[in-house]
């Protein structure tokens, strides 16, 4: 078709999608518009990981004249009901009397053959794409999120139900998703019964997602080579004509680019290392792009025809060409008139709890705590009034009241539990914090500047670095008594780091490991001081970056010139997302967390989706303060 077909991908995954997708979303974005598409969604397996990369990013390109939209998604996994659910699992374990802890990871891998056949109830579950229509809708997604890693509700997976759905739909559009999805599960169950057995059960769910979402309930058909696709889509076309649902086509778009696919292929069998491996991912790497049967980057609408007529063409299937070029062109309509263009709220949140009763504003009650402990210290005389004046009329202006009561909440605490450090960094300039107890130093007296802690006119929130004998104790406590939503524990996101990644790739080349570890043993060692000498650093530890182990270790350069297959591959994974962890200290505190972001959970702990350190900084953007 030559004239230019309106679309947007709906339906797509980045690097988060651990183990599935690959890239971060600038590459997908920039690639997306690169490719004449106006708009993006992310939609990531379970989580919402990527959203602050989405924002920040989009907000760049608008900096530099790009019009280009974000559309914030998640793909859940569904099943009918969590409580039937919940019963067959309780059972299960009784018969194998099993006394293993359940099994709960922020880090979660699809499967995606298991998905889409598994006979036992524990493992199975449906895809069901999730988009967000405005803030309302975006707050929906995070408590549907946050509900889905609760321990009842996950077994390797989190997941979401029609009663979760019931609850928190509003500003919310679904679509069907894949040959993992909700129809699709209709099918794989059903499929040996006969086609009336699939298009009852297809009638059962489409009723429900109806009465749940109504108009904003989407049939979801996909272009490749694989034959159930295309049964599947038949029946999805046929369901959808009986109950006037309107049909979407989507790309599910895996990687950044057209290119990356070898990559992805490669990405997925590393993450799958020291695991059990499933059985349809096989442990030789297609040659070409064909041999999988999809392609996967994010495509305009005219590539998306182009897939249409030639996945049906190879499967031998006739379509209705006007109902096809509908369902990619109602997209562009969907994301463009449906879905507001909007910047997630970035309020900054903090608990009301610790304003005390009594007070009429945060600013009131902190002057009050200060003034009372200068009292306590003897120290309520001119000079150390002027200074916490000063302070406080600084404090006011840059709206932080509310976070210096947080910090001597649980300054309070810590040291009720634990030994605590007297004070450390700037903060230990501020009188306010030796006011309040939250520092054991005294500025005056040792004349240390305010200033640098806080200034009038600068950026960002203040950082108090609080030294606890036993964080860890202080946190469980902090939880406890003041509830796993309030008090959460921040992630860390781990990536393909070089030295591991040169290993995990030669490995799937058949590389001998003698010769990967010849090269990754003095790698760093060879890189190190060259990369010190460029930058004049002639003392102290420096890690030298990706680019300049490259660049300076003669065995890496040599290594990847007679491998340069292993050259491509690390270039493009290298940063990766692999598994998330947690800070060891840093905490967010705020009220109603599981509404304002979508918290994950790992090893039974609720965390939050986004992280804060020196690398990256997701979480002040968003609102909320480490």
């Amino acid at each position: 078709m030559s004239e230019k077909i309106p679309f947007v991908g709906l339906h797509a995954h980045d690097g988060f999608s651990v183990g599935d997708g690959l890239g971060y979303p600038h590459e997908h974005f920039d690639f997306a518009c690169e490719n004449g598409l106006e708009a993006h969604a992310i939609t990531n397996h379970g989580n919402m990981n990527s959203l602050p990369h989405m924002v920040m990013h989009v907000e760049k390109m608008r900096a530099e004249g790009k019009d280009f939209k974000a559309i914030y998604g998640m793909e859940a996994y569904f099943v009918p009901s969590i409580a039937e659910w919940k019963e067959e699992y309780t059972k299960y374990r009784e018969s194998k009397k099993s006394s293993k802890k359940e099994e709960i990871s922020a880090t979660v891998i699809e499967n995606e053959g298991e998905t889409r056949k598994a006979k036992n109830i524990l493992n199975r579950r449906r895809h069901l794409v999730l988009l967000a229509q405005n803030q309302q809708g975006l707050n929906n997604l995070f408590k549907i999120v946050s509900l889905s890693y609760q321990s009842g509700n996950f077994y390797r997976y989190p997941r979401v139900d029609y009663e979760i759905l019931e609850k928190y739909n509003d500003g919310i559009i679904s679509t069907s998703a894949c040959l993992g999805g909700v129809y699709a599960g209709c099918y794989w169950e059903n499929r040996e019964q006969g086609e009336e057995a699939v298009l009852q059960a297809m009638r059962e769910a489409s009723e429900k997602m109806i009465s749940i979402f109504g108009d904003r309930w989407y049939g979801e058909v996909q272009w490749n080579n694989i034959p159930e696709q295309h049964e599947l889509n038949q029946y999805v076309i046929k369901i959808c004509d009986e109950y006037g649902i309107e049909l979407v086509s989507t790309c599910d778009s895996h990687y950044p680019r057209p290119e990356a696919w070898r990559d992805r292929e490669l990405y997925k069998r590393i993450s799958w290392l020291g695991k059990k491996k499933p059985e349809w991912l096989s442990d030789e790497l297609p040659e070409s792009v064909d041999e999988i049967g999809y392609e996967l980057y994010p495509k305009n609408g005219n590539q998306m025809w182009d897939s249409y007529k030639k996945y049906s063409a190879a499967v031998g299937i006739d379509y209705d060409d006007d109902l096809i070029l509908g369902s990619i062109t109602r997209t562009h309509d969907i994301a463009m008139n449906r879905i507001e263009d909007f910047t997630p709220d970035n309020t900054v949140r903090l608990p009301e709890f610790v304003v005390p009763d009594g007070s009429s504003s945060a600013d009131e009650a902190l002057r009050d705590l200060c003034l009372e402990g200068l009292k306590e210290k003897g120290l309520d005389n001119q000079s150390y009034l002027q200074r916490l004046n000063k302070e406080l009329e600084v404090i006011e202006h840059r709206g932080f009241a509310k976070y210096f009561l947080t910090m001597k909440a649980v300054s309070d605490k810590a040291q009720q539990l634990s030994l605590v450090g007297p004070g450390r960094g700037s903060a230990a300039g501020a009188l306010i914090s030796y006011a309040l107890n939250i520092t054991q130093v005294d500025p005056i007296k040792y004349e240390l500047l305010f200033e640098r802690f806080l200034t009038r006119d600068g950026k960002g929130y203040p950082d108090i670095d609080y030294d606890v004998a036993n964080p860890m104790r202080l946190k469980e406590h902090l939880i406890e008594e003041w509830g796993g939503t309030t008090v959460v524990p921040i992630s860390n996101f781990n990536t393909l780091k070089l030295r591991s990644l040169i290993k995990d790739i030669s490995k799937l080349y058949d590389i001998p490991f003698t010769e990967v570890n010849a090269v990754t043993s003095k790698m760093l060692l060879e890189a190190t001081p060259l990369a010190k000498k460029k930058h004049g650093i002639k003392a102290g530890v420096y890690a030298p970056t990706f680019e300049e182990v490259m660049e300076f270790s003669d065995s890496l350069r040599k290594f990847l010139a007679r491998y340069p297959k292993v050259k491509t591959h690390v270039e493009a994974l290298h940063g990766s997302v692999r598994s998330v962890s947690r800070h060891a200290g840093g905490v967010v505190i705020g009220e109603d967390l599981d509404y304002h972001m979508p918290l994950i959970n790992s090893g039974g702990v609720t965390q939050t989706p986004w992280s804060e350190g020196q690398t990256v900084r997701h979480l002040e953007p968003m609102g909320f303060i480490k």
